[in-house]
């Protein structure tokens, strides 16, 4: 989902830090990759507005997000909560803060009791015990959350771009937190693809409780056992060799809300389909020529909407 928000947040950060640091590279939910970033020495990954629907919404759960890349890891990052007036800050070997304050995650060492920053559905479905939990749009929000002790951890079991993690996994390493993805791995921000295997972000002890709580699950799909169908109702779980033949589409599509503060269409058989694009540019060229035709209509809206999957009913799957 992109506002003109998040194209108006992503041109200001464009403009202002490429002005002050013309050497270096720049990826961003809000720009196409053109890949000129993995030959510069350092990048900036932005997400403009992590948590879009939060901020249509007017609800804290979203933020903006930059980091500083640097042969693959981040060297300085923060992430800024305008609603909640939270502004989180780290660079490597220097610690994380808060407003100025040092942070530190909570020592938590059992799931039993801790507080998730997720949907409790999902944990409970995988059997995981009694936990308590908090919701949070924004992916680097969830992960700041978890450094600064407001939560003990986080799981996400769909696929996380660099822009979403990059600012908020330096954080939340710096605050002594352990974020990997699902099968273990420490995630880098320097690779031709920018989606990740999910995410998971805990103290260093839960972590490990967490991560062999999804490890089978991990397993079963790596090996064929199951498959992603299986575990629908986890969300999208990818590997990188998922990921390359996936053909993402750009769909761009219009109509009058029933509020325009908000994203229910009035009468979803009046939706104008504007088209399907293989590149966010070219959506978002028609999104910007569709958006021109609703200045007469404070409740007409058009939206860029990002398919990853497609769901043949004839297979009783997903096929991409």
């Amino acid at each position: 989902m992109v506002t003109d928000a998040d194209i108006a947040v992503n041109d200001f950060l464009l403009r202002e830090l490429m002005e002050a640091r013309p050497d270096y590279g720049w990826l961003s939910e809000e720009t196409k990759d053109d890949h000129s970033r993995r030959t510069r020495t350092r990048s900036f990954v932005v997400d403009p507005i992590d948590g879009t629907r939060a901020f249509i919404d007017r609800q804290p759960g979203f933020s903006v997000s930059v980091a500083i890349i640097e042969a693959g890891e981040a060297v300085a990052g923060c992430v800024f909560n305008p609603l909640k007036g939270e502004f989180y800050s780290a660079r490597r070997g220097g610690g994380a803060t808060m407003n100025g304050k040092v942070l530190h995650v909570r020592p938590c060492r059992e799931e039993s009791g801790c507080t998730m920053v997720g949907y409790a559905r999902k944990f409970k479905r995988l059997g995981f015990p009694e936990m308590h939990y908090k919701i949070s749009n924004s992916m680097a929000y969830r992960i700041a959350m978890v450094a600064a002790g407001h939560a003990d951890g986080t799981v996400s079991f769909t696929p996380k771009s660099d822009w979403d993690i990059a600012a908020a996994a330096l954080i939340a390493t710096e605050a002594g937190a352990v974020i990997t993805d699902l099968y273990g791995s420490t995630p880098r921000f320097d690779g031709p693809t920018t989606s990740g295997n999910g995410v998971i972000c805990a103290s260093p002890a839960l972590h490990a409780l967490l991560l062999e709580r999804v490890k089978p699950v991990m397993d079963k799909l790596s090996t064929g056992e199951a498959t992603r169908q299986d575990y629908r109702y986890l969300g999208t779980t990818m590997s990188d060799r998922d990921i390359a033949p996936i053909q993402l589409l750009h769909l761009v599509i219009g109509g009058e809300l029933v509020d325009p503060s908000r994203t229910t269409f009035k009468n979803l058989q009046d939706i104008d389909f504007v088209g399907a694009f293989a590149s966010y540019a070219e959506a978002h060229d028609a999104w910007k020529s569709a958006a021109q035709r609703t200045v007469d209509n404070a409740h007409a809206r058009y939206f860029i909407l990002h398919a990853h999957e497609l769901i043949d009913p004839d297979k009783d799957g997903i096929i991409g």
